[in-house]
């Protein structure tokens, strides 16, 4: 998939200013506010490239709000709205420290969304990816962390439109663009359809299974990453993740590895220690009389 190949441009680009290039028919990556932002952006046909978070300047927005603050339209599909303008978001890159955070936590939760969780069965699989789908749309800055709306059923995401209504993205996305054609230049309506795959195609990349995609970055303990791996890793020789953590407290780890090494703490906290904090008495004995070990990686797991 296309989104694939710039989502992995996106994580080279992090580690290596010169990172090649993706090549695509249809979006590209614009500098914004210097040479460590780039957004991302969509070549259209009746208007010059557009960065794809303003495609409400197609259409004329402030009609279509005037129509959907009105009944019969729940007020969390005015919400939807503003989802959508976030989007795009995922694909575009931040290089500043002050984003460093950002692109962990997305990365990391982006990797899990696109890992078979079915060996944990159907209903945790749905409660995990629910779960964090929701953190991710709330720190890209949508919505707050407090209410799920958004759901995810066997890998397919729902947005939840009223309190007792659920409906799948991708047909919401189809019913948007229905109303939002009414009240835009017939000129623009093919540009309209461009940037609507656009937005469907990064709904597919979310919950698309594909442990390998992230693959690209070179670190030998990526492959436990992938939470299958991990947690039967952790209980059939639990040792072998402790000694795999530890090694991340060495200096010479580079940006890379030290990118890798926090998100596989991530699997530890998530999957280990959110539902048996306990757990966390059994790395203190392996660590055993080092206490200064155990506080650094206590601290990195904090």
């Amino acid at each position: 998939m296309d989104i694939t190949k710039i989502y992995q441009y996106k994580l080279r680009k992090l580690f290596n200013p010169r990172a090649l290039p993706f090549e695509h028919d249809t979006l590209f990556l614009q500098y914004w506010d210097g040479e460590l932002d780039e957004i991302i952006s969509v070549k259209l046909k009746n208007k010059s490239a557009l960065y794809l978070s303003w495609w409400n300047e197609l259409f004329n927005s402030i009609k279509v709000d005037e129509i959907i603050s009105d009944e019969p339209y729940d007020q969390n599909y005015y919400q939807f709205f503003s989802f959508l303008r976030i989007l795009p978001n995922l694909l575009s890159i931040n290089r500043t420290k002050n984003f460093y955070n950002k692109n962990l936590f997305s990365s990391y939760i982006v990797s899990q969304l696109k890992s078979d969780l079915s060996f944990l069965g159907t209903e945790k699989e749905n409660i995990y990816k629910t779960e964090i789908i929701n953190y991710l749309f709330y720190d890209m800055g949508f919505a707050d962390f407090y209410y799920h709306y958004f759901l995810v059923k066997d890998n397919k995401l729902y947005f939840r439109y009223s309190s007792d209504k659920i409906i799948k993205v991708d047909e919401l996305i189809n019913t948007t663009y229905n109303l939002v054609l009414k009240y835009s230049n017939e000129k623009y309506h093919d540009d309209l359809n461009i940037v609507k795959k656009q937005q469907i195609e990064i709904i597919k990349f979310l919950l698309e299974e594909d442990e390998n995609f992230i693959f690209t970055l070179e670190d030998q303990y990526l492959i436990y990453l992938s939470p299958e791996k991990f947690i039967k890793t952790y209980k059939n020789d639990t040792d072998k993740i402790f000694k795999i953590l530890v090694s991340f407290l060495s200096k010479d780890q580079s940006a890379l590895n030290a990118f890798v090494s926090k998100m596989i703490i991530m699997n530890y906290n998530y999957y280990i220690l959110k539902n048996n904090p306990n757990e966390i008495l059994k790395l203190k004995a392996f660590c055993r009389r080092d206490n200064l070990k155990f506080f650094l990686l206590f601290k990195s797991i904090i």
